[in-house]
């Protein structure tokens, strides 16, 4: 989602609104991330900030918004097994439990692109026209037959083929302006 980079741009540029935008999309995700290894919502709050904190610092530079999240719960990740460590509560992990905790990272990792997917097509969808939308809900969402969405558009099974069309299109050239091809989506 082009909007994150966009707000990180704005932040390096000095606009603290765009570190608050972030911080508004990654928040609560960094959060139950952290919390989910150290089981403290206090020392996850404050390692979830020592995360932002060193981008604000270190001020890197990334490409894609996936690198500025990796980036950022990598952070949260090596701070928190560091907590875990400093408490001693390391002692007993065994290689197979590290190893889980790696495939749920890459759980966590691949629920949140899912969400971000999500809310790139949610918002490329509100940019269509209204049939546009409405004809996509239907067949794609709702999983409608073109007939059964043509009767509750009101018009024949061959428009609704064309509207589905047109507006696929029209959804193509919008996603990939947000950076997406449609084998993404």
């Amino acid at each position: 989602m082009e909007r994150v980079l966009d707000s990180y741009l704005r932040y390096l540029n000095g606009d603290q609104d765009g570190l608050r935008d972030i911080v508004e999309l990654y928040w609560n995700s960094m959060l139950l991330f952290t919390n989910g290894y150290v089981h403290n919502l206090s020392e996850a709050e404050d390692i979830s900030q020592e995360a932002l904190i060193k981008l604000s610092i270190k001020r890197p530079k990334f490409e894609h918004e996936s690198q500025l999240k990796a980036y950022l719960f990598t952070i949260c990740r090596n701070r928190s097994l560091n907590y875990l460590k400093r408490q001693g509560r390391m002692q007993n992990i065994t290689p197979e439990i590290m190893e889980n905790m790696k495939d749920e990272m890459q759980e966590v990792e691949e629920r949140m692109e899912l969400d971000d997917t999500r809310r790139t097509l949610r918002h490329a969808m509100e940019q269509l026209k209204q049939e546009y939308r409405e004809v996509l809900y239907l067949r794609y969402f709702e999983a409608l037959s073109a007939k059964e969405a043509a009767k509750i558009m009101k018009c024949s099974e061959k428009k609704l083929t064309n509207l589905a069309y047109q507006a696929r299109q029209q959804l193509k050239k919008i996603l990939e302006k947000e950076g997406f091809s449609i084998e993404n989506i």
